[in-house]
């Protein structure tokens, strides 16, 4: 396997970049951390006549507080997200699920743009960025839209990115008190394993009372799912083992797994059951700190 001859681009602002995307028509494709679109290329699974890099974008590559929302640059890599003290104390979640990905080497390269633009089903960042319901910017040669996460993905390594747009950023809306978040996934083994089943949940609890509830599941559906039925049941109630156990039969029922080499679909309804709940006591616990 090899990659054919074709055009490499080093733009030293968005505006160039965008320009380049739009000029080089379907044959562009913006390259980043490389992890994901390299193996691509040599599997002729994408078809490219030029790359464009953002490397030289560091406005790109920020954490920051804007506002009461955390805002995360595409080009923060995976360890970057894990490391970073601002994330780990507003969203423990996003850390756990950073740190839960690939290799040293992979999360070193990889990032959360392209975690969230390749659309792979099993991708780990998506389920807990659902949960925070974030939002995107994209950012073209026309101007800037703003995209809730959860009407992002359209199917396997399919969004609603269009052809000309670049993601230049991820909104993260500041959680009440009282709010935990956690993510847990299910491989074959400790480390370079695709999940096999994923689960991200976020809880807000005020007097001993669920006041809101989000659960998402990654690796069991064509894209990674929002669980209403979940969120929507544990609402109003209190925190307890015997609602976790119905909100886990509920992300058990809501999820739409195959059955490949990795797991039949009822092994995987059953591990988002067990890591629906797993999640949901780690976000009570997060909560109460």
């Amino acid at each position: 396997m090899h990659i054919k001859e074709l055009e490499y681009h080093t733009p030293v602002s968005l505006a160039e970049a965008c320009a380049l995307l739009s000029s080089g028509g379907p044959g562009a494709k913006i390259f980043a951390g490389g992890t994901d679109i390299l193996p691509d290329l040599k599997r002729n699974r994408i078809n490219a006549g030029s790359l464009i890099s953002l490397a030289a974008l560091d406005g790109l590559k920020k954490i920051e507080k804007r506002g009461a929302a955390l805002w995360i640059g595409p080009l923060v890599s995976p360890d970057t997200l894990d490391r970073s003290a601002l994330v780990r104390e507003i969203f423990p979640g996003l850390s756990e699920a950073a740190a839960s990905m690939a290799a040293n080497q992979v999360r070193g390269m990889a990032t959360t743009g392209g975690n969230l633009c390749s659309a792979v089903p099993s991708a780990d960042l998506p389920p807990s960025l659902l949960t925070a319901e974030a939002e995107l910017v994209l950012t073209s040669s026309a101007g800037e839209r703003r995209l809730a996460l959860k009407d992002f993905f359209l199917g396997p390594r399919k969004t609603a990115l269009r052809q000309d747009e670049i993601l230049t950023g991820i909104l993260i809306p500041e959680f009440p008190r009282g709010t935990g978040t956690a993510y847990d996934k299910f491989q074959a083994r400790d480390a370079s394993a695709l999940a096999i089943a994923g689960a991200a949940a976020r809880l807000t609890v005020k007097d001993n009372k669920i006041v809101k509830a989000l659960v998402a599941i990654g690796a069991c559906a064509p894209t990674p799912l929002l669980l209403a039925a979940a969120g929507e049941f544990l609402t109003g109630k209190e925190p307890t083992e015997q609602n976790f156990a119905r909100a886990g039969e509920l992300a058990a029922q809501g999820v739409k797994p195959i059955s490949d080499i990795r797991g039949s679909e009822q092994y995987r309804r059953d591990i988002c059951r067990v890591l629906t709940i797993r999640v949901l006591r780690r976000a009570l616990t997060c909560s109460k700190r």
